[in-house]
């Protein structure tokens, strides 16, 4: 079968997750350089999302398929535990940082920052405090949660912590992210710990961006 294929924009955090996940998981890959909600994306994902993921005449889109294949299709480490109990925990955190942490860091407070939609294209600080506050309590839990292990998946760097790390990473680009993680001891020490791992240092987004 043909190499694999992740669409989509290296910008994404969802695409750098699944680039993660197949360098982790030893699979070459070929990164298709495009950008959500353009034409070519709605050709793989209903809404022009991005990643989908192309492996010979296979499709997928949505980053959580995508990864699933490659964990299960490919030979490698497992990214997601196999014990049921550990795998679940790290289903749950998967899926807290997914949803609720993506939201407050990606689609509110960077936005806020980057592409407001204030008049004269201002930081929108209402958005930012009201983000701000969130974010905070949101870090505090994750870095409760790495304390013991330094990991969201189980014993080693598995899944989770590959949707961790982009978001996490993202946040620091603005006053209020770097502060958060601050306050949260424990996961600005997960973080220095994992941000040279290759995975996560080699699909770090273009400079300037």
């Amino acid at each position: 079968m043909s190499k694999l294929q992740i669409i989509g924009t290296a910008l994404s955090n969802f695409v750098r997750t699944a680039r993660m996940a197949a360098r982790e998981k030893g699979v070459e890959y070929e990164l298709i350089e495009i950008m959500p909600r353009s034409d070519k994306a709605r050709e793989f994902h209903p809404g022009g999302m991005v990643p989908s993921m192309r492996h010979g005449d296979r499709t997928l889109f949505e980053s959580r398929a995508i990864t699933r294949y490659i964990d299960e299709a490919f030979d490698g480490p497992p990214l997601m535990p196999r014990d049921p109990w550990k795998a679940a925990q790290a289903e749950q955190w998967l899926a807290y940082v997914a949803t609720s942490v993506d939201k407050a860091v990606i689609r509110e407070l960077v936005h806020a920052y980057f592409f407001s939609t204030k008049p004269d294209k201002s930081p929108d600080r209402d958005v930012i405090d009201r983000a701000t506050k969130r974010i905070e309590r949101q870090f505090q839990t994750l870095g409760n949660a790495v304390e013991k292990t330094d990991y969201l998946s189980g014993d080693n760097f598995g899944l989770a912590d590959m949707y961790a790390m982009p978001i996490i990473s993202q946040s620091r680009v603005t006053p209020e992210g770097k502060a958060a993680m601050e306050k949260a001891p424990a996961l600005l020490a997960y973080y220095e710990k994992h941000k040279t791992r290759p995975s996560f240092a080699e699909t770090a987004p273009p400079r300037g961006k």
